[in-house]
């Protein structure tokens, strides 16, 4: 089947060079609009074939990919061209010839007028000429597509704007969600209890079991949400900055912490601390669930790039305390520090997970290494 569809879009290619080449030559002037239609049909061909080519921005008016593209397809649809006039032709010339009467064949100085040595040669010739118009034509195809794909792929630059734009709408979705539960059942649950509350004071003895039974809920449940909402995007990050979102983050977590910041302290903008944020929450949790850890040390560093470094005293991330950044991962710690990997990489940042060894004191654990590119705050 493959076969079939390269050998059609051959004839397609072919079909169009003359036309394509008529065009591009009267239409000098506007070569950037036969540029965008070539990238039309390239990119139909590939689909046809079963390439995937992500799209693309390209410039308003001139646009040198586009211009390269056409230039190669031009070429590509000449080769095509005269594969199929010259091995298409003559294979069905070959084929005819045996049945046009007084047929004398003849090649080179050779001849014959023999209708059985005439059928037998050109049927043999034939097939092996389809034979190579099929394996020409699946080279053509295959040419033109990868070119395409060269071509016209988006740049390392542009999937990386494109993956940071991306965490920046999922950033600002994340702000959303924060501000709708804050203001919405974060609130009720905060009028429910002083309902409860007040409701306790009227209420006979017999009920007052069951109040405070709906009470403590009612405080779990707002507890929970605080606690969801505060992994979310923490209002106190937007607010005061990274370092005193950290302060809050490391006094809710349940272990033993401190906070050291190294160098002059700097704006960083939303999308690069709340990944920050997001890195040293993970590796808390990771700490204490997974790692049973007690204390934890974080050092954030600002330089020519944000870095975090979490210390853990938990049992790290292998049994052996000396397997370095090749150990293996806690189970349970994959999918979040994946998803870090994935994020911070669109930054053009590096997260790392090995294991801690103090030789001195005989400890060890788990550390989370993340360096992100620091721009200032807009």
């Amino acid at each position: 089947m493959r076969t079939l569809k390269a050998c059609a879009w051959s004839l397609v290619l072919g079909a169009l060079f003359i036309p394509a080449l008529v065009v591009s030559v009267l239409m000098l002037p506007w070569i950037p609009l036969v540029g965008r239609a070539a990238e039309f049909v390239g990119r139909l061909g590939a689909q046809w074939m079963g390439v995937e080519i992500p799209p693309r921005r390209a410039g308003r008016w001139f646009d040198w990919q586009q211009f390269y593209h056409l230039i190669l397809q031009l070429l590509i649809s000449a080769a095509c061209f005269a594969a199929w006039t010259a091995l298409g032709f003559t294979a069905g010339v070959l084929i005819i010839a045996p049945f046009v009467p007084k047929t004398e064949f003849s090649f080179g100085e050779w001849s014959t007028s023999n209708r059985p040595l005439i059928f037998f040669t050109c049927w043999l010739a034939a097939p092996l000429l389809v034979a190579l118009l099929v394996g020409l034509n699946r080279l053509l195809v295959l040419a033109s597509t990868s070119l395409t794909r060269l071509a016209l792929s988006p740049s390392a630059e542009e999937l990386a704007a494109s993956r940071a734009t991306l965490i920046d709408a999922f950033s600002g979705e994340r702000r959303r969600i924060e501000r709708e539960l804050h203001d919405g059942p974060q609130q009720y649950l905060t009028a429910l209890k002083l309902n409860l509350a007040a409701a306790k004071l009227q209420a006979p003895p017999e009920a007052q079991p069951a109040l405070a039974d709906a009470e403590h809920n009612a405080s779990l449940a707002l507890a929970s949400l605080r606690a969801t909402v505060r992994g979310i995007a923490p209002q106190v990050l937007f607010d005061a900055g990274l370092i005193p979102a950290l302060d809050e983050l490391l006094a809710h977590s349940g272990l033993e912490t401190e906070l050291y910041v190294e160098g002059v302290e700097r704006s960083v903008d939303e999308t690069t601390a709340l990944l920050a944020y997001h890195a040293v929450a993970e590796a808390l949790t990771n700490a204490s669930k997974h790692g049973a850890a007690s204390k934890a040390v974080v050092t954030v560093a600002f330089g020519q790039s944000l870095r975090l470094d979490i210390v853990d005293n938990g049992t790290g991330p292998g049994p052996c305390p000396d397997l370095g950044p090749t150990a293996k991962e806690p189970a349970g710690t994959g999918t979040g520090l994946a998803g870090l990997r994935e994020r911070a990489a669109a930054l053009g940042g590096t997260v790392n997970f090995a294991a801690a060894h103090d030789a001195a004191a005989g400890e060890r654990g788990g550390r989370l290494l993340v360096e992100l590119p620091l721009k200032e705050a807009e």
